[in-house]
């Protein structure tokens, strides 16, 4: 069974070089981005930029595929990257939103592409 999440990443076009040198060196992260199960959304907002969308999934740090992935972020927030032959920091161009089962349990990650993000609102 285990607990379950859902899951956004969006990555842009910037640091897309940086994932893509993610997925060649992960076999398992490729296939769960990949795979016939993943929503993707290629040229989510900009040309260029992938959005991943996870439903019902383990997202545990022990996977390898999960860490992967954590560890793609994890260069983003401490990289600075060539754009236009200006110098931004990597953070800027992906957003990560992870939304577990306990109502406060979410994860937001990246600076860019703000209109992916967790709302809450009564319905009835």
């Amino acid at each position: 069974m285990g607990y379950r999440s859902e899951v956004i990443l969006v990555v842009g076009k910037e640091v897309m070089p940086q994932f893509m040198v993610t997925m060649a060196k992960c076999r398992e992260a490729r296939a769960m981005c990949w795979d016939g199960t993943t929503e993707r959304v290629k040229d989510y907002a900009e040309e260029g930029s992938i959005l991943f969308r996870w439903s019902d999934v383990k997202w545990y740090d022990s996977y390898e595929e999960v860490q992967a992935i954590e560890d793609f972020m994890d260069w983003c927030e401490g990289e600075n990257i060539k754009v236009d032959g200006d110098e931004q920091h990597a953070i800027n161009f992906f957003r990560f939103v992870r939304v577990g089962e306990e109502v406060e349990d979410i994860e937001q990650r990246g600076m860019g592409f703000w209109d992916v993000g967790v709302a809450r609102k009564i319905e009835y």
